[in-house]
């Protein structure tokens, strides 16, 4: 199952219908059942790309992550004890995220290639769905009940370039 939603989470991205941080969100919260619809997940998770707004700083698939684990694991419950194992959690995913590739700035991370060629991409979807598969086994481990409401067609699922653009097109002239 990690292996489904991590290559997911890089379909997702690779295909340019999202950036990291939905794609890692996105993928969780729908194969997971998070519980949110889909327009409402990319809403919240629309910001974090390439490293908080554009900024550079955190990856933006590890900020998908965070969010995703505070979806799945945190509480609405009043009080910063009752927020410790969410956070113990999302430290976790920062370390051994930090651990695999060397830092979670983006900056950092795709300084080796140039901005927007096809290198750019493959990285990052590398990150993104590393950071989608950490994140999901941090979840499981803590929830391994979420087993029983994965949604395997949308894990499974692999979008081609050629047809995530058209789905895009067609999309976008809906709303004009």
């Amino acid at each position: 199952m990690l292996v489904q939603v991590e290559q997911r989470a890089a379909n997702l991205f690779v295909t340019r219908q999202y950036w990291c941080a939905e794609s890692v969100f996105l993928t969780l919260n729908l194969g997971l059942g998070g519980g949110l619809d889909a327009d409402t997940a990319l809403r919240l998770a629309s910001g974090l790309g390439e490293g908080v707004g554009g900024s550079g700083c955190v990856c933006g698939g590890l900020n998908g992550g965070a969010l995703a684990i505070g979806l799945l694991l945190g509480n609405s419950r009043p009080g910063w004890a009752t927020k410790r194992d969410v956070m113990q959690a999302v430290r976790l995913l920062h370390n051994r995220f930090k651990q695999d590739f060397g830092s979670t700035c983006c900056r950092v991370l795709t300084k080796p290639v140039t901005p927007g060629s096809a290198a750019h991409f493959e990285l990052c979807a590398r990150h993104t769905g590393t950071a989608a598969r950490m994140a999901a086994r941090i979840v499981l481990a803590r929830r391994p009940d979420i087993l029983s409401v994965v949604d395997w067609k949308f894990l499974k699922r692999r979008d081609s370039a050629l047809g995530a653009g058209f789905r895009i097109a067609a999309e976008r002239l809906r709303k004009h």
